[in-house]
C-alpha cells in the first residue's frame, strides 16, 4: 500500500515537472497558440478486438487527455479497442488554453474465437525406437605459449636551438 502511493506521487511529481517545463519553454515563444500539425487514425479498423493507433502532433502543446485520462506522449497513443469507447475527446491542453478533437471509430467485424479440442480417429502409430551409438571424441590437448611483446626503442635527439641575431639601431629599420 506504502509502495503503491509512493509510486503514484512519484508519477504525479514528474508530470508536474514535466508540465512545467513545458510551460516555461512555450512562455518565451512569440505565438502560443496550439496548432494542428498532424492528427491520424483509422475511422474504421476492421476488428472490433484489434488496436487503434493515433498518430498526432501538436505545436505549442503542454499535455493531452484521452478518455478523462492525462499523458505526456507527445507522438503516438496506442488503445485496445475493447477497452475504450467508440466516441471520445482527445483534449490538447497549451498556454492557458485547449482544444478537443473528437474521435469517432465504427470497427467493421468482430472476431469471434473459441475453445476448441483436436480428437484423431483411426491414428495407428507405430514406434520404434533405436539405440544410439556412442560416439567417442578424441581429447583435445590445448597448449598455451608465453606471449611476448617486442616494442622498437625509441630515441629523442635534443637540437638545442641557436638564434643568431644582429643588433639593429635605430637608423636601420627607418
Amino acid at each position: 500500500m506504502k509502495s503503491n502511493l509512493i509510486t503514484t506521487l512519484f508519477q504525479k511529481l514528474h508530470f508536474i515537472k514535466v508540465v512545467a517545463g513545458r510551460f516555461f519553454k512555450i512562455l518565451f515563444r512569440k505565438h502560443k497558440k496550439i496548432e494542428l500539425l498532424q492528427l491520424e487514425y483509422d475511422r474504421n479498423p476492421i476488428f472490433q478486438n484489434g488496436y487503434l493507433i493515433i498518430n498526432y502532433r501538436f505545436k505549442n502543446a503542454i499535455y493531452y487527455g484521452f478518455n478523462h485520462n492525462k499523458t505526456l506522449e507527445k507522438q503516438i497513443k496506442i488503445f485496445d479497442l475493447t477497452n475504450i469507447e467508440h466516441e471520445f475527446n482527445l483534449i490538447v491542453y497549451g498556454f492557458f488554453q485547449k482544444k478537443e478533437y473528437q474521435i469517432k471509430i465504427e470497427p467493421q467485424l468482430n472476431f469471434k474465437s473459441q475453445n476448441f479440442k483436436t480428437k484423431f480417429k483411426n491414428l495407428a502409430t507405430q514406434l520404434e525406437f533405436q539405440q544410439i551409438e556412442n560416439i567417442n571424441i578424441p581429447s583435445l590437448n590445448i597448449k598455451q605459449k608465453k606471449q611476448s611483446i617486442l616494442l622498437p626503442k625509441i630515441k629523442v635527439r635534443n637540437h638545442p636551438i641557436i638564434f643568431k641575431s644582429n643588433s639593429f639601431n635605430q637608423n636601420d629599420f627607418i
